[in-house]
C-alpha cells in the first residue's frame, strides 16, 4: 500500500499537488494531459483491487484466534482509510476534470434566450 500511495504529503494538500501536476501536463500538450489523466484512472482502480483484496483477507479469518483476528481486523480498518480516502479523491476530480460523458451529451435539452 506504501508503494501505491501517492507521496503528495497530507490530504489537504492534494489538491494542490494534483493541480500543479495537471498545469505541467497540460504544458506538454494534449497527450500528456491525456496520460495524466490515465495514470490517475490506473490509481484509482489500483485502489480498488487493494481494496478487494482486504476483503478476501477479511472474509478469511475465522480459522485465527480472537485475539488475531480483532488485530487483524483493526489493520484492516487502517488500511481501508488510507485507501478509500485517497481512491474517492480521484474519482471525483477524474469526473470533474475529464468525465465519462461529456457534460454536451449529458441531455439533449436545447435552452433558448
Amino acid at each position: 500500500i506504501d508503494e501505491w500511495k501517492l507521496d503528495w504529503g497530507p490530504e489537504s494538500r492534494w489538491l494542490k499537488a494534483l493541480n500543479e501536476s495537471l498545469c505541467k501536463a497540460c504544458k506538454k500538450g494534449l497527450a500528456n494531459t491525456d496520460c495524466f489523466f490515465k495514470e490517475c484512472e490506473i490509481h484509482a482502480c489500483k485502489g480498488h483491487c487493494l481494496l478487494c483484496h482486504l476483503q478476501q483477507i477479511s472474509s478469511n479469518m475465522h480459522g485465527l484466534q480472537q485475539d488475531h483476528q480483532l488485530n487483524t481486523y483493526l489493520q484492516i480498518f487502517d488500511l481501508l482509510e488510507v485507501i478509500l480516502v485517497e481512491v474517492k479523491f480521484f474519482e471525483v476530480k477524474l469526473d470533474e476534470y475529464a468525465p465519462a460523458v461529456p457534460y454536451s451529451k449529458v441531455s439533449d435539452a436545447r435552452y433558448y434566450s
